[in-house]
């Protein structure tokens, strides 16, 4: 691909929601006019709708359990910021690639990796719902998940980026995906 993508096509949010648009604002924050990397590229609808889905699900059910973000967990200090999804497409964005993944979003820091074996980060004190049954559906679509987290920049607020990064398998639709939270985490 030799184009550049617009971030409103990469990533997937609620436009009317104002805690995941201030969370795209927060990763981009030092630029007018974004541009990801040109190995991004928008999802086809059938994705566009499954990220979509995604991204409700988590802000729902992180609403439910009393905080902004399903990956920054309850313990951020943070209530201002949603969860969003990326579509990363087919690339090497694999675990171990984390790289690869913060260059194709323009995002390069530091990172710090954390694992869990729900795919959810340990932050995260989940209360059984509807809405979280909804998300684990959506998450299972996922194939070799992965968690990672990036201190922000040089910033000394505390600001941590959470990625949830899985491959998205389904018919002839394959590439990888990504659920991107914001979370403030007291030093």
């Amino acid at each position: 691909m030799t184009g550049r993508t617009n971030l409103s096509s990469a990533f997937v949010f609620d436009t009317e929601n104002t805690y995941q648009k201030a969370t795209l604002a927060h990763l981009y924050r030092s630029s007018s006019i974004i541009k990801v990397a040109s190995l991004i590229s928008a999802p086809p609808p059938e994705v566009r709708v499954y990220l979509r889905d995604l991204a409700s699900a988590a802000n729902s059910t992180a609403n439910e359990n009393a905080c902004g973000s399903v990956l920054a967990g309850q313990s951020s200090e943070a209530d201002e910021f949603g969860d969003i999804c990326l579509w990363l497409g087919t690339g090497p964005y694999s675990e171990g690639h984390e790289d690869n993944i913060l260059r194709a979003l323009n995002l390069s820091d530091s990172t710090r990796r954390l694992h869990s074996p729900t795919s959810l980060p340990p932050t995260f004190k989940v209360l059984n719902s509807n809405e979280f049954t909804k998300l684990s559906v959506l998450l299972a679509k996922l194939q070799n998940k992965f968690y990672f987290r990036v201190n922000s920049g040089s910033d000394a607020d505390g600001t941590v980026v959470h990625f949830l990064v899985g491959r998205l398998a389904e018919g002839i639709l394959s590439g990888w995906v990504a659920l991107v939270g914001i979370g403030i985490t007291p030093e």
